[in-house]
């Protein structure tokens, strides 16, 4: 059930029910910018134009601990279907502090940045749309970046991989593997910032350092009786590293992986 109220005011594209919710120094991560927004005015701003060009918002399902709420949810752009996962954290006196949003896939991310870049072009400089020549610092695996607890999540054999990058499932214990295999070695080492355990399901919030370029993502596993991931769903920001990633991983050249995996289909979809 989703009980926010950031949730019920984004459905209704109600303005001034959003702005009662942020902080005047807010900080927005938002799923297109390499640089982050700043302010209350600058953040209602981009989720107004995100939500115009997005039909059909809905939220699906929720998840929270004692530090940030992840709300996930689904909307329609140009008669193709956006998944998304909106990171709520620092709620303090009631208001939100820090959001973050995580979309895929990555074709229809494009057009979302395409379709808001013009509301928000004299506002938003051109390099903040761009891959930033800053650094960020990588994580520190004598921290325990990058090692989850356990280990590598064992793989249901019929298991489904929906990508932040692919445009079908993949499915087979061999593939999602492989495909496994090759994102990690591209990514490195992640930081987990956050990871929920509801009954059957585990989902992970972690960051990592692609080219100096500061990556995100959310994993949604569900697991069986034994543990193991039979549905894996996968969000990813901001665009211009995930475009980094997809550009490597199609590099690659997975056998498996042909073309069609990798392309939006020519008319309207429905995310795998």
């Amino acid at each position: 059930m989703i009980t926010h109220r950031f949730a019920e005011a984004a459905e209704r594209r109600d303005g001034a029910a959003m702005a009662a919710l942020f902080a005047e120094d807010v900080t927005y991560h938002t799923p297109t910018l390499t640089a982050d927004l700043h302010g209350k005015e600058l953040t209602l701003r981009y989720l107004a134009a995100g939500t115009r060009i997005v039909d059909d918002l809905t939220y699906t399902d929720q998840v929270s601990d004692d530090e940030r709420l992840i709300l996930f949810w689904t909307g329609i752009l140009d008669q193709r279907e956006i998944s998304g996962a909106t990171v709520l954290a620092d709620e303090i006196g009631g208001l939100i502090h820090d959001i973050t949003v995580l979309q895929r896939p990555w074709g229809v991310t494009e057009n979302f940045r395409d379709g808001i870049l013009p509301a928000l072009a004299d506002a938003v400089p051109l390099p903040a749309w761009q891959l930033d020549d800053r650094k960020a610092p990588a994580p520190d695996p004598g921290a325990g970046a990058g090692q989850r607890p356990g280990g590598p999540l064992a793989l249901a054999p019929d298991v489904a991989l929906h990508s932040a990058m692919l445009t079908k499932t993949l499915h087979s214990q061999e593939n999602v593997a492989a495909y496994h295999e090759l994102i990690d070695g591209i990514q490195g080492p992640r930081e987990y910032l956050a990871r929920f355990t509801p009954a059957g399901r585990l989902v992970e919030y972690w960051s990592c350092v692609l080219d100096g370029h500061l990556l995100q993502g959310i994993d949604d596993c569900k697991l069986d009786g034994n543990g193991r991931v039979t549905d894996q769903t996968a969000w990813l920001r901001p665009w211009p590293v995930v475009t980094v990633l997809r550009d490597r991983a199609v590099a690659a050249g997975l056998p498996f992986l042909t073309a069609d995996y990798w392309r939006l289909p020519a008319g309207p979809s429905h995310l795998p």
